[in-house]
């Protein structure tokens, strides 16, 4: 499984390359469409971090 910090780096090389000059708009959008939805990950990711932390405090 990825970690939250493997799906921003992931999600900055995906950015990184649908800046490149001269990518396809179709491409472009593919590829923030996937930074997106690896950033959304990434904060799920976080979100269960802190919930199994705060569970595992309460145990």
């Amino acid at each position: 499984m990825m970690s939250a910090i493997e799906c921003r780096v992931a999600a900055e090389a995906y950015k990184a390359e649908a800046s490149v000059a001269g990518t396809a708009t179709k491409k472009v959008t593919i590829l923030t469409n996937i930074v997106h939805t690896l950033g959304g990950l990434a904060s799920q990711l976080e979100m269960l971090d802190n919930y199994e932390r705060e569970h595992e405090r309460k145990h």
